[in-house]
């Protein structure tokens, strides 16, 4: 009877776990993909911390929006 009991309050803990996991705070949209192409997967895969990129691939970068949305603000609305 104890084991069920554990396995019961193991499995909530975990379902719990998962829901929590599924919120979204950053922003980004349910379901979108982590990588804009397979260009994309292959640029942030390469070696290094800041990999170099090549011309053709910076156009690319900004064809399919690899960086986001660039956003723009005055120091003012920082205060």
């Amino acid at each position: 009877m104890r084991k069920k009991v554990g396995l019961v309050v193991v499995g909530l803990m975990l379902a719990g776990g998962l829901v929590a996991c599924t919120k979204n705070p950053y922003g980004i949209p349910p379901g979108g993909p982590h990588f804009a192409s397979g260009s994309h997967l292959a640029y942030s895969t390469r070696g290094g911390e800041k990999p170099q990129l090549t011309r053709a691939e910076f156009e690319k970068a900004q064809q399919e929006g690899w960086w986001g949305t660039a956003i723009s603000y005055n120091i003012d609305e920082l205060e």
